[in-house]
């Protein structure tokens, strides 16, 4: 099966009935029937007679016969070096629960995005399997010579006409057939079969046998069912948060046959905007995630705000002043005027400054990458409100790939707002 690796909003894959390394119109065709039925941004998948381009989804998508793996942009425009990257992101937004030991197994170099959940998944839950199947009280209800649980008044009259010594009864079974573990096994089965990594399917298949008493569900309203974990089922939490994540955004193809389409996609701005939310709670506790104290205008007749104001990140000083830290997960460059910052970022960090009164500085913080001229820990650009010097809107880029230097970044701009 042809496997396409392309880069977020920097690469694109041709699609052609010649080229080896293009996908044909059949399988564009389907990536744009599985885009529209389930509802993916198409402003953000862009599809054209010769090219298919991603924007901000990054992530794995596996067709009839083809798959593809959308990447970050990393410095050394390695494969192996963006999965390590974005891999190392969702860890730490709290997308998957990987052990050391996990990470050092993993082979970035020859696994695309989907084996390496694969591998992660079936590592986990074999070892949580091995400690024990999880098994919980069901309600069950059938005709039994001995009563247990309780009777079936209602089922037992409208039997009473019948010779038979049976008795209806409704009960409790300790047993291993519950949604959590019809999860598990759904998962297991999609990785017996669309993994190409032979240790990830015989992992599978010895999991596989401790759940032959699990009903193989193709319901899929089991998969949006909510899920309670307690001190009991515990440990098999990170197992059902990989299981969800492979299991994500399925649907049948418009191909003939049984297969079916799936992805695991994240939009990489809200993966951004978590990640130096997260580091940024490393640096201080005075923080405010995603603040809604705020609205732009009030309507006259009702009284009511309008447009609400929801700065990513709302950073408390010691000294009674704020800043606001916004992340862009968006392409700027040195070489553009203003280095190519939107105009409607422009207004919207305005209206912080303005609405916010404690509020001293705004950052745009943007991603790094080669087209910016960094030189020391300087912003890029630097504004003030007219007439108000003390208002002033900043900025920085920042180099996401390695967590130590995000850290000496966010410590340079958060300088002055850190006790």
């Amino acid at each position: 099966m042809k496997h396409f690796a392309v880069t977020e909003c920097y690469g694109s894959i041709p699609i052609s009935d010649y080229e080896s390394e293009a996908l044909s119109t059949l399988q564009a065709d389907e990536l744009s029937s599985y885009i529209s039925m389930n509802r993916l941004d198409q402003d953000l998948i862009r599809i054209s007679r010769k090219s298919v381009t991603f924007i901000n989804y990054v992530g794995f998508i596996q067709l009839s016969s083809c798959s593809i793996e959308i990447l970050p942009k990393v410095s050394s425009n390695e494969p192996s070096q963006s999965r390590r990257v974005l891999l190392h992101m969702l860890e730490r937004t709290g997308y998957l629960d990987i052990h050391d030991s996990q990470i050092g197994q993993i082979e970035y170099e020859k696994m695309n995005l989907f084996e390496i959940l694969a591998s992660l998944f079936t590592d986990k839950v074999l070892r949580e399997l091995t400690r024990g199947v999880l098994r919980t009280y069901i309600t069950q209800q059938d005709k039994l010579n001995t009563v247990r649980g309780r009777i079936d008044t209602t089922s037992q009259m409208k039997r009473a006409h019948l010779k038979s010594t049976a008795v209806s009864c409704i009960f409790d079974e300790f047993h291993p057939d519950h949604i959590l573990n019809r999860i598990l096994k759904a998962t297991l089965r999609k990785i017996m079969r669309q993994s190409n990594q032979l240790n990830t399917r015989k992992r599978a298949g010895h999991a596989m046998l401790y759940l032959n008493e699990v009903t193989d569900s193709i319901d899929q309203r089991i998969f949006r069912s909510a899920i309670y974990f307690d001190r009991n089922n515990r440990r098999y939490e990170a197992c059902y948060r990989l299981a969800m994540l492979l299991l994500s955004q399925s649907a049948p193809t418009p191909q003939k046959g049984n297969k079916t389409a799936s992805s695991i996609l994240f939009k990489m701005n809200d993966l951004f905007e978590s990640y130096i939310a997260h580091l940024v709670r490393k640096l201080t506790s005075h923080v405010v995630i995603k603040d809604r104290s705020y609205k732009l205008l009030i309507k006259e007749s009702t009284d009511r705000g309008v447009f609400q104001l929801e700065p990513d990140l709302l950073i408390s000083g010691t000294h009674g002043l704020s800043m606001i830290i916004d992340t862009k997960w968006k392409v700027i460059d040195s070489s553009y005027s203003r280095h190519g910052v939107k105009r409607e970022d422009f207004y919207q960090t305005y209206a912080y400054l303005t609405r916010y009164e404690h509020v001293e500085t705004v950052i745009l913080l943007y991603p790094n990458h080669d087209g910016i001229n960094r030189t020391d820990d300087s912003p890029l650009e630097s504004w003030y409100v007219e007439g108000r010097s003390d208002k002033r809107l900043l900025v920085y880029a920042i180099n996401y790939e390695d967590e130590s230097l995000a850290l000496l970044d966010l410590k340079s701009i958060m300088k002055g707002y850190l006790a």
